[in-house]
């Protein structure tokens, strides 16, 4: 009985010099804030390194992968760091070679790293750029990543893409077609026939909230428009405010209050559900999936957005959202077998593991 309570006394002052150790270490570099703050520096350089990876430097950033790594995009499903190897050889090595990634705005909260990018390159001998995002998931406490997901147009590599027939239109005709009749249905402005309806405003206040909350309120409900809560965004919007998405450029809160009311007429039933987001110092970012129908079309496409405030406001200045083009043109008929094309095209391409059906 004796040596049971030495032993336990034993552990219990082990345990006290550990812990006064420990304590002496978080107070002489400030805290446990501090270790926070540091690890969310070095997560930050992984993310990036992750993003901006290039020809010959995938063996340096392999190591930052869980082993049960989970990757999406708009085209590609990749599980498991062996996996994820072979796609990254495939994408950079051989089909991307000259690939090159810029990071430009970025945050990082909750183990989430957010990044919001431009992609320039040749694919398969093709150059294009996109504009994209993406969101990191670390594990707890740790430099490695379990999930990531990319956020792009596919639409930017589509209209690169002509066809070698004169007489068979290409995917950049499509591209063409698409695009100019989606901007022809939203735009204000545009030259066409449709008339827009008229907006209104329905202003909303956000008493009584701290400024964070207030800034969370109002992105939130930016990426979550639908037809009946569309108009109580507008009042948020500064007098310089500008949204881009794959395919629209919007400039005032005037356009963006008819953009919004051509694309929620006759879209009752369109829905966007936010998932993840992080908000750090007046930069919003969230990952969503939307519903519904867009002109007829019937949609289910996940995407991300950045919202910018102007600096400790509610006043947003800047909204992005990155969603597929592809994700939409599948509901139409007429394009619905050029995006199987196209994808099937693309994994074959840069999935070590796809069952190319393709013609070798």
């Amino acid at each position: 009985m004796r040596k049971t309570i030495k032993a336990f006394a034993m552990l219990i002052g082990i345990g006290a010099i550990l812990c006064i150790q420990s304590c002496e270490y978080l107070d002489s570099i400030g805290g446990s804030k501090a270790l926070s703050d540091k690890l969310n520096q070095e997560r930050m350089k992984v993310g990036r390194a992750l993003l901006e990876v290039t020809g010959g430097g995938i063996d340096e950033i392999l190591p930052y992968y869980a082993d049960d790594i989970e990757y999406h995009d708009p085209i590609v499903d990749i599980f498991g760091k062996e996996h994820m190897t072979g796609f990254l050889y495939q994408l950079i090595e051989n089909s991307s070679p000259d690939l090159e990634t810029i990071v430009e705005e970025e945050t990082i909260i909750d183990d989430v790293y957010s990044a919001t990018w431009l992609m320039k390159g040749t694919f398969n001998g093709i150059y294009y750029e996109a504009k994209g995002i993406s969101i990191f998931k670390f594990k707890p406490y740790s430099l490695k990543v379990y999930y990531q997901r990319d956020y792009y147009s596919e639409g930017d590599i589509m209209a690169t893409l002509s066809s070698p027939d004169p007489n068979v239109p290409g995917l950049d005709q499509l591209m063409w077609f698409f695009r100019e009749q989606y901007k022809c249905s939203v735009v204000p402005g545009y030259p066409c026939s449709l008339p827009p309806p008229s907006p209104t405003n329905v202003p909303q206040g956000l008493k009584g909230k701290t400024l964070f909350n207030k800034q969370l309120s109002v992105a939130r409900l930016l990426v979550q428009l639908d037809a009946n809560n569309w108009p109580t965004v507008i009042p948020y919007l500064a007098d310089n405010y500008e949204y881009h998405d794959p395919i629209v450029d919007i400039y005032t809160p005037t356009t963006m209050a008819e953009f919004l009311a051509r694309l929620f007429d006759g879209s009752e039933d369109l829905y966007t559900v936010v998932e993840d987001e992080t908000l750090v110092d007046d930069i919003y970012m969230a990952t969503w999936t939307m519903t519904g129908m867009v002109n007829g079309a019937v949609i289910e496409a996940p995407g991300m957005s950045i919202v910018k405030f102007k600096k400790g406001t509610k006043k947003v200045v800047y909204s992005r959202d990155y969603y597929s083009e592809g994700d939409i043109m599948l509901g139409i008929d007429q394009l619905r077998e050029a995006v199987y094309g196209f994808r099937e095209y693309y994994l074959c391409a840069v999935d070590p593991k796809h069952d190319c059906q393709l013609p070798q």
